[in-house]
């Protein structure tokens, strides 16, 4: 015999709510199933909606249902329909129980052996994959690293030579620069010796003068000094044919043969530039 939908509706929610809502009216239950169970309750076959939806723990209570068992049916549905006349308060408090059961069930599952297993296995298959694309990649640079590596080092030692002569070439740079302003003042200092030579101060004034003109004179020379410029040693030095310019021998002085032993004019040099050969006078 086929039970009208309604009833077996409500038998239904009785049941699950024994089983899932504890404390919750039938009425509230049925707004609670879900909706692929409301679906099924249009089926043609009401019986078997109860056997899918009611545990199975509950089985016989949904089939123990007789034409007997119409009028107490009845009277539960008039029961059941009073006690949905209850305040929506207690909807509420059941609704929260609902939720909260919901989220320990989530949680649950989340937890499951077979769930960790399941993620486990999945996290362990990304590092696999990790690991074989590192490997590949690294394949493929040491490939490149043989087919490139003797272009590359090659490549940075023609840097290496271009940055070495670009550096020297800057010095060298620099320096002819100081060469040619050292050479453009030596003339200055040449009119100082001279003058040095042939004045012979007298008065206070005119050794005060002379004070003046030596200080600039030594000013100048300190200047050299700091661009690395110096003066070329002379008197009572061995004549050098790359630092001295000999002008004349001189017999019979205290200095032996071969060496300097008077300056005409300074000579100066820059490391191992030379700006200016000395002019000298050399023992005989």
């Amino acid at each position: 015999m086929m039970f009208p939908n309604s009833i077996l509706l409500i038998a239904i929610a009785a049941v699950y709510q024994s089983t899932t809502f504890p404390g919750a009216d039938a009425f509230s239950v049925v707004k609670r199933i879900p909706p692929f169970k409301q679906q099924q309750q249009v089926s043609n076959n009401p019986l078997s909606i109860a056997i899918a939806v009611v545990p199975s723990s509950s089985s016989t209570t949904c089939l123990g249902m007789t034409d007997n068992d119409g009028g107490s049916s009845e009277s539960n549905t008039e029961q059941e329909a009073a006690q949905d006349t209850t305040p929506a308060g207690d909807d509420t408090g059941t609704s929260s129980s609902s939720s909260s059961t919901t989220t320990s069930g989530a949680d649950d599952i989340l937890n499951s052996p077979a769930f960790l297993k399941r993620k486990l296995e999945v996290l362990q298959s990304d590092l696999e994959k990790t690991e074989t694309a590192l490997d590949e990649a690294l394949e493929r640079a040491e490939i490149a690293k043989e087919e490139w590596g003797p272009q590359l080092e090659k490549l940075q030692m023609e840097y290496e030579n271009i940055r070495i002569r670009m550096s020297d070439q800057n010095e060298k740079g620099d320096a002819q620069a100081i060469v040619k302003v050292v050479q453009e003042v030596l003339s200055l200092l040449d009119n100082f010796d001279r003058a040095y030579g042939v004045i012979k101060p007298e008065t206070d004034a005119e050794r005060a003068i002379e004070a003046e003109y030596k200080a600039a004179y030594q000013s100048i020379l300190d200047t050299f000094a700091k661009l690395g410029v110096t003066e070329v040693e002379t008197v009572g030095k061995e004549f050098d044919y790359e630092l001295h310019q000999a002008v004349m021998q001189m017999p019979g002085t205290e200095y032996e043969e071969g060496i300097c032993c008077q300056e005409f004019q300074k000579g100066f040099i820059m490391e191992e530039t030379l700006i200016r050969p000395a002019m000298v006078a050399v023992a005989a």
